[in-house]
């Protein structure tokens, strides 16, 4: 003989609805999903690669004052912006800005291969070795635009 599903209903005891379970998960998502004590702040801006707006792309701001949040967005069109409510903390951040030509780097290797690798149309200066930094200031205006060199 089984023993009976924990899901089974007992003499004498109701069968949870699954509505309310559902109600209490919601109500957990929700709490969990922002709304946080932090300072945050929206920063938009203008990227552009040999005086052109880059078409798409990532930005990336990596915290380098302390502070312990970080933030990036798509470029499109050779804008980006990061709202408020997922805005950055005021501080330092080193920036790196990455967009991929769309072709691979290994052209042997066939596409989604190991080693097949998209192609970085950015300099390294501007990503894996960046210059870049960025100032977040409390109340501030924190537009930055992005003039990059090829």
């Amino acid at each position: 003989m089984r023993p009976p599903s924990p899901c089974a209903a007992s003499p004498g005891r109701s069968p949870r609805p699954l509505g309310s379970i559902l109600i209490v998960s919601m109500l957990v998502l929700a709490g969990c999903s922002g709304g946080d004590e932090l300072p945050r702040e929206a920063v938009s801006g203008e990227v552009t690669l040999g005086g052109e707006p880059l078409s798409e792309g990532m930005i990336q701001f990596e915290p380098s004052g302390g502070q312990a949040t970080g933030g990036g967005a798509v470029i499109r069109d050779g804008s980006y912006e990061i709202p408020g409510d997922t805005g950055l903390v005021p501080g330092s951040y080193r920036v790196s800005i990455s967009s991929s030509s769309g072709g691979s780097a290994d052209t042997s290797a066939a596409p989604g291969a190991p080693g097949a690798m998209m192609q970085e149309r950015i300099p390294a200066r501007y990503n894996a070795q960046s210059e870049l930094v960025a100032e977040v200031t409390e109340g501030g205006d924190n537009t930055f635009d992005f003039p990059l060199e090829p």
